[in-house]
Formats: C-alpha cells, sequence, structure tokens
C-alpha cells in the first residue's frame, strides 16, 4: 500500500478526535504510506488503497458508497472484525506489507411504498413511537408471507449487524454470507420465532394495523413514519469491502 486515508471524526474541528486522527497518520507515515486525512465524501472519491475508519459512525460513513477503497475498521465491533485502537502500531505496517485482506460485507437499501430512503449496513427497525405500545406486523419473503404477530417491533439485521439489536431480541449471530436475521422484538405471545431469510430474493415488511405511529429506524437513526399496510422493502445494495488480517477481533462473540 502506498496511501492510506484517515477518515476525520466528527469532531476534529474543535479538537476533540483531532489528536486521535493525528496520531493514526503520524503511525502510517512511519509504516511507509502516505497519510491522507479528510471526510467521507473527500476520502471515497480519492484513489486510496484503503481508509481507517473509526467506530460504528466511520463504517456507516464509509458505507455511504460501495466503490470507494476498502476500510480498516478500529474500535467497531466483532460485527465487521474491526482492529482494536491498542493493536494500530502492529496492524498497520501489517496492512501496508499486503497481510490484510478484503471481505465483503453485505449492504442494504431500504424502499418505502417504492420510495428509497436509505441504506444499511446494520440493520434496519420498525418500531412503535410510543413506549409500551404494540402494533401488528407482517413479514413476507419471495412474495410469500412468513409470519404476522404482534409486537414492540421487528428488526431486520446483517450478518454484521446481527450481534446488536436483533441480538438483544433473542436473534441469531450470523456468520457473513448466510443471509439476513428478522426478530420480533418483544412480541405478545408466549412462544415465538425469528427468520434466516435471504435478501436477494426480496424481503418486505408492513404494518397490519393503526395501533399507534410505527417508525423506521436504519442503524439507528430515524428515517419517518410507516403508514399502514404500506410496503417497506428490504433489497441487497452492493458490499463494503472490509481489510481483515491477524489483528482484527473475531466476528463471533
Amino acid at each position: 500500500m502506498e496511501s492510506i486515508g484517515i477518515l476525520a471524526g466528527p469532531d476534529d474541528v474543535d479538537g476533540r478526535d483531532a489528536t486521535a486522527t493525528s496520531a493514526i497518520a503520524e503511525r502510517v507515515d512511519a509504516a511507509g504510506a502516505e497519510p491522507v486525512v479528510g471526510d467521507a465524501e473527500d476520502l471515497l472519491d480519492r484513489s486510496l488503497d484503503a481508509v481507517v475508519a473509526r467506530g460504528e459512525r466511520g463504517v456507516l460513513a464509509s458505507a455511504r458508497r460501495d466503490d470507494g477503497p476498502p476500510i480498516i475498521p478500529v474500535d467497531a465491533g466483532r460485527g465487521v472484525r474491526s482492529v482494536p485502537a491498542s493493536a494500530l502500531d502492529a496492524a498497520l505496517p501489517a496492512a501496508i506489507r499486503g497481510e490484510y485482506e478484503p471481505r465483503e460485507r453485505t449492504l442494504l437499501a431500504l424502499t418505502v411504498g417504492g420510495e428509497r430512503v436509505g441504506r444499511a449496513a446494520f440493520d434496519a427497525m420498525l418500531v412503535t413511537e410510543e413506549p409500551a405500545k404494540i402494533s401488528e406486523y407482517a413479514v413476507r419473503a419471495d412474495g410469500e408471507r412468513v409470519a404476522r404477530f404482534r409486537a414492540d417491533g421487528v428488526v431486520l439485521a446483517t450478518p454484521a449487524g446481527s450481534g446488536g439489536y436483533a441480538a438483544a431480541a433473542d436473534g441469531p449471530v450470523l456468520a457473513p454470507g448466510t443471509g439476513v436475521a428478522v426478530v420480533p422484538v418483544a412480541p405478545f405471545a408466549t412462544t415465538h420465532d425469528h427468520w434466516v431469510l435471504d435478501p436477494e430474493r426480496g424481503v418486505e415488511f408492513t404494518v397490519e394495523r393503526d395501533e399507534g405511529p410505527v417508525e423506521l429506524l436504519v442503524d439507528g437513526r430515524r428515517c419517518r413514519t410507516i403508514p399502514p399496510r404500506t410496503p417497506v422493502t428490504v433489497a441487497v445494495d452492493g458490499s463494503l469491502s472490509v481489510l481483515v488480517g491477524p489483528h482484527s477481533t473475531s466476528h463471533w462473540p
């Protein structure tokens, strides 16, 4: 590798993240590559060999485009197999020497009533806006209904995000490339299922009853309110290339 981007933190402008960004740039330079510091829009348009992305926020910023350079995630969780900040002194020279290999992580497009509204790297959730309110949801895959249930919400997670909200709702942690996990959140039933579905074949959610406003959250960000019987469609939308090497955390908890 000859040049590595360092994704500037959101607080670099007032100095709170600037020290960490400068330290990473110094490590890249010491390891023999040119450091290039910038925001996501700047770095994704450059011809770089890799980009260092800190935390989940850095990963999400990098996931805006699927044709940018591969990322080296730092302290971003096991789902994308990130490098602990404490291991950067060893990890960056190893990556520059070519000891890290790319792994593709699925990205999902979200559409509501045919209108694209977001892109998810980790998960998407339908959830009632008011606490302790439930609604009724339906899940379809490949044009067929998978389930209909009453719950506080429902979360769909990629393998990278399956260890987060979905696991907290008793869903499975998925190996990369296996599909997406669909898990009811606080279902109104004594027994309930969760499902692993193929996003390549199309997955769709609907709110079946108007028992209270339901919001769509994409990677933890509020997106919009979903009216009853308006389809929320999930489809594969490219991938994010993540560099994985000997210092990366395991995918498994």
